[in-house]
């Protein structure tokens, strides 16, 4: 192999060292592979703990993600890069879930389903200096708009007047668009489950809620790069006041920590355990339409205290109703 520092092509190195660097930001950069995980944080607030009536439901939700992440990375050969990456995905979400008439340990069992559909869009940018003290940059960006990583979930509902609670199994399915040629994607490649738990404590004569969940998203293996994303434990919670003409308001947000690091074959980063957490304003509110009850949310999380992951704003915009 020729030495990459022969002065009579710099045009040729600086453009190598550009697809190489790209191509390591497109591919696992982040903590968890893309920085990214199968468990959308935010998504079940408020009133997480809370299992409706028996009966099949519908609810179909907008969501707006624009985040990024810049790790300084080494690249071989002695290079400091600092590489970066930005994320804006909108996705449209539809969930259908059944609560059955069946009883198990006490609690109603529960099925539901969720299937998005996405519009990524991936910028990757590159600045690093030279051995010689010259400064390059490049940049890439890809989209994509497809069907996003599905997800089933079983759950077990329990009450007890005030108080609610449930735990829930969800299984990830890879059905979203990814290739080793894009750096734009809709689906992780790794298929995954999450188990958690969330508690709901609401005043029947004050309105007053919280609410909270804890679980864990164990990851399998991504086939297609080899890469074993980490265990995530997550956290949500939120604090609301239910007014009695239907209107809801509160705040609430979610913790993000990354417990073991990330492995395999493909993970050229090291472990990359990664952290986040978030804080915004809810708002829901519940009208009766002819014999139908309609409920419409709105949720915005900020992120903050971030490591080794991406880091952004989120929006919700949710529509539900029992079919």
């Amino acid at each position: 192999m020729h030495s990459p520092f022969r002065p009579a092509a710099p045009k040729s190195l600086s453009a190598t060292l550009c697809l190489g660097a790209l191509l390591a930001v497109s591919q696992p950069a982040a903590a968890t592979e893309y920085g990214l995980g199968n468990y959308l944080l935010g998504y079940s607030l408020p009133m997480t703990g809370f299992t409706p009536p028996p009966g099949v439901y519908y609810s179909n939700t907008f969501y707006l993600y624009s985040g990024s992440a810049s790790p300084t990375i080494k690249f071989p050969l002695g290079k400091h890069l600092d590489a970066g990456i930005g994320y804006s995905i909108v996705a449209n979400i539809s969930q259908i879930s059944w609560v059955t008439d069946l009883k198990i340990l006490g609690g109603s069992l529960g099925f539901a389903a969720l299937l998005p559909l996405i519009a990524e869009r991936t910028t990757a940018s590159l600045e690093f200096v030279g051995r010689l003290g010259v400064q390059r940059e490049c940049s890439r960006t890809g989209s994509t708009n497809a069907l996003g990583d599905s997800a089933y979930a079983a759950f077990i509902g329990w009450d007890s007047g005030e108080h609610h609670w449930n735990a829930t199994l969800t299984g990830f399915a890879p059905t979203g668009y990814d290739s080793s040629t894009s750096i734009s994607f809709t689906g992780l490649n790794r298929p995954g489950v999450d188990i958690k738990g969330g508690y709901t404590y609401l005043s029947l004569q004050t309105g007053f809620e919280a609410s909270a969940a804890l679980g864990i998203t164990i990851n399998a293996v991504n086939s297609a790069t080899n890469y074993q994303s980490g265990d995530e434990l997550h956290f949500e919670g939120a604090l609301m006041e239910h007014l009695p003409f239907g209107l809801a308001a509160g705040v609430g947000g979610y913790y993000y920590q990354q417990v073991t690091p990330d492995s395999g074959s493909g993970d050229r980063l090291g472990a990359f355990r990664g952290r986040v957490a978030s804080i915004g304003p809810l708002l829901t509110y519940t009208f009766q339409q002819g014999a139908q009850q309609v409920t419409v949310s709105g949720r915005w999380f900020h992120e903050f205290d971030v490591a080794n992951r991406v880091q952004g704003n989120s929006v919700f915009a949710s529509l539900s109703f029992p079919l």
